[in-house]
């Protein structure tokens, strides 16, 4: 019979070690390869939102405002029929409008529903459910958004666009601008004289509000349905837009107020 030692111990270890280090490396591997199947694809479009559930003063709200509407850009040269549906689609209710045709007005390629917001407003949603633009009302029934670094925009019934279409002679004379209704704190002349650069000419009074006189006014001009007040260069731009009292007032609100009445 071979005697014990004729078979060296590191040679008895060998195969049983091998075989212990083996299994927990293999289970390593299989636990760490489904980590790498679930993994995320960093190239992967984010998936679209989940249908909201609509509860019952949506829908009221989605009823009352649903129309055949008109998108256009502020002073508009870019427009579009956009209609808005009460029926349910993607991440809030339906809008129907020809692509093409609003190609010019580049968010309209994102969005593919719409809200109504709590607040009264319009929202325009991609296919996330993200606010592509948000449109709050304006006088005659209009709505209006301002998009940072794009310009605005207006949803108008077209019936009720063409009925409160302004002109210029309507506009023409003098103006108070005021902080706070019954406080002017300037006035100023809009002329039916070209401006240089475009739009019309205005006059300046003295004393004026320091804060205007630095945004330097030096043209007027009608761009959808608003009286737009152009500063010093043509970059910076004061638009009012039409109250319910039949007076202006500066639109979006930012800051404080600034209105503008007849004397």
């Amino acid at each position: 019979m071979a005697d014990l030692k004729d078979f060296p111990m590191d040679r008895m270890l060998r195969v049983p070690l091998c075989r212990m280090l083996a299994v927990p490396v293999l289970a390593g591997l299989f636990a760490i390869t489904p980590a790498f199947a679930q993994k995320a694809d960093p190239a992967a479009k984010p998936a679209p939102a989940a249908a909201p559930k609509l509860d019952a003063s949506v829908r009221e709200a989605a009823a009352r405002i649903a129309a055949p509407l008109r998108l256009s850009s502020a002073d508009g040269s870019r427009s579009c029929a956009f209609a808005l549906k009460p029926d349910a689609s993607g991440p809030g209710l339906a809008v129907e409008f020809d692509r093409p045709a609003c190609a010019d007005i580049g968010f309209s390629a994102q969005v593919i529903a719409w809200l109504p917001d709590p607040s009264g407003s319009i929202r325009l949603l991609n296919a996330q459910g993200r606010t592509v633009a948000e449109f709050t009302e304006g006088a005659g029934g209009s709505y209006e958004a301002l998009r940072e670094g794009d310009g605005v925009y207006f949803l108008a019934n077209p019936a009720t666009a063409d009925a409160t279409e302004l002109r210029p002679e309507e506009v023409v004379g003098d103006w108070d601008l005021a902080r706070q209704a019954g406080a002017p704190v300037c006035r100023v002349t809009f002329l039916d004289s070209p401006a240089k650069g475009g739009g019309f000419r205005l006059n300046i009074a003295t004393g004026c509000d320091a804060a205007l006189l630095r945004f330097g006014p030096t043209a007027w001009d009608i761009e959808g349905g608003n009286i737009i007040v152009r500063g010093e260069g043509g970059a910076s731009v004061i638009r009012f837009a039409r109250q319910e009292d039949g007076g202006w007032a500066r639109t979006p609100e930012r800051g404080r107020p600034l209105l503008m009445t007849r004397p």
